[in-house]
């Protein structure tokens, strides 16, 4: 068995300009960004006085942080419409995050939370996006 190569994902791209192997390292990103937060509110609450009753915010907190990260990181490395590549990344993080959950909790279950959670991410992602493609630098030079 080889090794996966994700070069072909990086000269897949949609009519529209998105790329899907920048979409999948951004959702990549924004989920090891999501792991080592957990991982210091893990600790924070293991070893500290904490509060457990704060653990729902600390997960929406950490959710729209992830998916900024994610819309920036894709929408820095896109041509054009950030707000766009930044909309798909947040979709795809909260599609995967939804897969995770209905495994590992309580099964395929489609409430107004998880409506809530998509609109959420689809939003958060855009305006990741947004700042994306506004830090590419050098993009609005102006002419001499």
């Amino acid at each position: 068995m080889g090794k996966f190569n994700f070069s072909s994902f990086q000269t897949s791209t949609l009519e529209n300009g998105i790329r899907i192997g920048t979409v999948l390292r951004g959702v990549i990103l924004a989920y090891i960004v999501t792991l080592i937060i957990f991982l210091v509110f893990a600790v924070l609450i293991t070893y500290t006085n904490f509060p457990e009753s704060a653990i729902p915010t600390v997960v929406v907190v950490t959710t729209v942080l992830s998916i900024i990260i994610a819309g920036t990181r894709v929408a820095r490395k896109a041509r054009s419409k950030g707000w766009l590549n930044g909309a798909i990344a947040g979709l795809t993080y909260m599609i995967i995050l939804y897969f995770i959950s209905c495994l590992a909790l309580t099964g395929f279950v489609f409430d107004k939370y998880v409506l809530y959670m998509l609109i959420l991410g689809i939003f958060t992602g855009a305006f990741g996006g947004v700042i994306g493609i506004n830090l590419k630098g050098g993009s609005y030079k102006a002419k001499k």
